[in-house]
């Protein structure tokens, strides 16, 4: 990666003398900021541009050439890394469009690219894509005429769209954060995010990161390189619905991820994820602060209304206010002018108006063991307060570096003091109360998870005998089918996962026999290849009582789904025992195109049917892991007993998640699986799988 970013030299091919060519641009950013390396120009029809001459081919170069930018129309990219390869040239960005994106000729187009590339050793970034920047050392190769607006600074992005990643670069410039580094990734045929990851983490310019992504191309290497990182890394994940995935498609040529999956996966390594420009730019500002070690908050503010928005906010972001004591309180209302104000936490500073004072309580309040960060609220005048004002922050971030604890400036003042502020201090500046509280609730969760990532969780692996499993998954392979109830049944008696007895019969003899040998009241459920969801076709009778029952309810099942479904073949049914009591929760998991592998748990009935209540993990699961994604259900509380309520016995509950983790990673071919319902018992009385779903990827 290096190569591509640190070039001695550059050809930009695709330049010409008209004036509407965008090559030109690209030669034109590379002046303008200042590139420090030669830059050759390389179009077909030769000439001069900007004092340079225009060379025919990059073979008509006298010199060695460390990187190409090639921006030409897309049937003649392959010609042109062929002449590279003979170059030496062995790392190129290709800005160019018209690749799979338009269509099977460009998917074609794109073949003979990397098979050219693939030949001759070269690296490429693109193609589609906008190009790079390294503030470093001027390098900018995008072709739309850029300004040095944005300051250099030490936050590198990774943009696979070039019209984000110019709009992201216009927020920093507009929030005072400086760029390092910048890459538009395009189409990825052969750089791919993750090696760029994996690059700006190694990076010593570059301490912050961003994402902006439309697909994820290979989730498990995302996650393994930002487990890694001790930079944060903060991804804006696009494409999330149908309707952006319709746009992506032909933009970028991306595939949506399941959006919880992704939610899931960035948790688990700790990549920070965004959702709006807004919470972007506050959250690169907010994790350049100490970090926020605990919960307490302490408020001070200058305004009495702002201080009850700013409480009712750390409610809502999960922070506690942190208590005072009684002298610390006393000694403030000391520099008060009359005793009209109630001191308590937070603190109303309406009665002072020396800002030194506003100082020696800050500093003051920070030394307090019990205070973990402050929430600093400035309504000002710039014409009378401006340079105080400005003095007092400089001071406070001196402060917050010298106790090693976030202090974060809210500001209410003329919109060009503000802007004076951002551009100038390289200090985070809020101006919405609420959006101050949330980041420093960015602030604390990724503290939290980087100290959580630095003790790895060990990953439990049960004894199992594996080659048992084999025989059901090619019976059912080789049949084009998925597994039976009863088949997948003793895929989890295999795995360890408990489920209730059953005996799978081919007709009413052998059913009533059974329901005889297990003893009533019974269950009894259909068995065919062509009958996934049995409820919903009447294939499930609970609660058989009798034999004269049960008799009366096996022929008026087959007969019904016989008489709907004349072309399903009805192979049996399974007869099971009655259970009851418990609490009923559903678990299962899928295999993610770009995840790979992922366990999900829900409670069961309307918590999973109308709400969609479900926590879902990428597999392999730790019993951290396992344990989180029932804690962090809404009606978690159930399970552990609230209300006077029996305990449910949750260590069974994780266990079976570590071991469908397990079966889920050992066979990828299971695509999809559920137990529903799962019936977990009270403390120490485990859990029971009812019914279990077993669909087979399809060749």
């Amino acid at each position: 990666m290096r190569g591509i970013f640190y070039p001695h030299s550059v050809a930009v091919i695709g330049v010409s003398n008209s004036p509407d060519n965008m090559g030109r641009g690209i030669v034109f950013n590379l002046t303008e900021f200042g590139y420090q390396g030669i830059i050759y120009e390389v179009g077909p029809k030769g000439g001069v541009f900007a004092g340079r001459r225009i060379y025919k081919s990059v073979l008509d170069i006298p010199d060695h050439v460390d990187l190409a930018v090639i921006l030409t129309p897309a049937r003649t990219i392959p010609g042109i890394l062929e002449e590279c390869g003979q170059k030496g040239i062995r790392r190129a960005v290709v800005e160019s469009s018209g690749f799979r994106e338009f269509g099977e000729e460009g998917k074609k187009i794109e073949e003979e690219i990397i098979r050219v590339a693939s030949r001759w050793g070269i690296r490429f970034v693109g193609p589609n894509c906008i190009g790079v920047i390294n503030m470093e050392t001027g390098l900018c190769t995008p072709f739309p005429p850029l300004r040095r607006i944005v300051r250099p600074g030490d936050i590198s992005m990774i943009s696979q769209s070039g019209g984000v990643g110019m709009s992201v670069l216009n927020l920093m410039a507009n929030e005072g954060l400086g760029l390092n580094k910048f890459v538009s990734a395009g189409n990825m045929l052969n750089v791919q995010t993750e090696e760029l990851l994996e690059y700006f983490i190694e990076d010593p310019g570059t301490k912050y990161i961003l994402l902006y992504l439309e697909g994820i191309q290979d989730g498990k290497r995302l996650m393994e390189v930002a487990r890694k990182s001790s930079k944060p890394i903060i991804a804006f994940k696009a494409n999330i619905g149908h309707f952006g995935k319709s746009i992506a498609s032909s933009h970028s040529a991306s595939l949506s991820s399941n959006d919880r999956v992704v939610d899931a996966a960035f948790r688990q390594c700790g990549i920070i994820r965004v959702n709006d420009a807004t919470t972007l730019g506050n959250d690169l500002k907010i994790l350049r602060l100490p970090p926020m070690r605990g919960n307490n908050l302490a408020i001070i503010s200058r305004s009495g209304g702002h201080a009850v928005i700013a409480a009712d906010a750390c409610e809502m972001s999960g922070f506690s206010l942190a208590p005072f004591p009684k002298e610390f309180l006393e000694e403030i209302e000391k520099h008060f002018r009359a005793s009209v104000i109630k001191l308590t936490n937070p603190l109303d500073l309406g009665d002072l108006f020396d800002l030194e004072i506003y100082l020696k309580i800050i500093d003051r309040t920070l030394a307090q063991k019990e205070v973990d960060g402050i929430v600093f609220l400035h309504t000002f005048n710039a014409t009378f307060e401006g340079p105080r004002s400005r003095e007092l922050f400089q001071k406070v971030m001196e402060l917050s570096q010298k106790y090693d604890k976030p202090v974060a400036i809210y500001v209410s003042t003329e919109d060009q003091e503000v802007n004076y502020l951002k551009r100038n201090f390289n200090y985070p500046i809020f101006t919405q109360v609420v959006e101050t509280i949330r980041a420093l609730g960015i602030n604390r969760r990724h503290y939290a998870e980087s100290q959580r990532l630095r003790q790895p969780a060990e990953i439990p692996y049960f004894p199992v005998d594996k080659e048992r499993v084999k025989p059901f998954l090619e019976k059912a392979s080789k049949e084009k089918r998925d597994l039976l109830i009863h088949e997948a049944a003793e895929i989890l008696g295999i795995y360890g996962v408990p489920m209730v007895r059953g005996v799978a019969v081919p007709d009413e003899k052998g059913a009533v026999q059974a329901a005889k040998q297990l003893g009533f009241p019974v269950a009894m459920k259909v068995i065919s290849r062509e009958i996934s969801h049995k409820s919903d076709v009447g294939g499930v009778q609970l609660n058989l009582r009798s034999e004269a029952g049960f008799t009366d309810a096996y022929q008026d099942m087959i007969r019904r789904i016989r008489q709907e479904y004349t072309e399903a073949k009805i192979e049996g049914v399974l007869i099971q025992s009655m259970v009851t009591g418990g609490r009923e929760l559903i678990v299962g998991g899928r295999q993610d195109d770009q995840f790979g592998p992922v366990v999900l748990v829900g409670l069961g009935g309307i918590f999973v049917e109308i709400f969609g209540e479900v926590s879902v993990r990428v597999a392999p699961l730790s019993h951290r892991e396992a344990m989180e994604m029932i804690d962090e259900l809404r009606g978690a509380a159930i399970l552990k007993g609230a209300r006077g309520l029996k305990p449910s016995d949750m260590q069974a509950v994780v266990e079976v998640l570590l071991r469908i983790s397990q079966l889920l990673s050992d066979f990828p071919e299971i695509r999809e699986m559920d137990l529903n319902p799962l019936r977990v018992f009270s403390v120490r009385e485990g859990c029971m799988a009812l019914d279990v779903r077993m669909i087979l990827e399809k060749e």
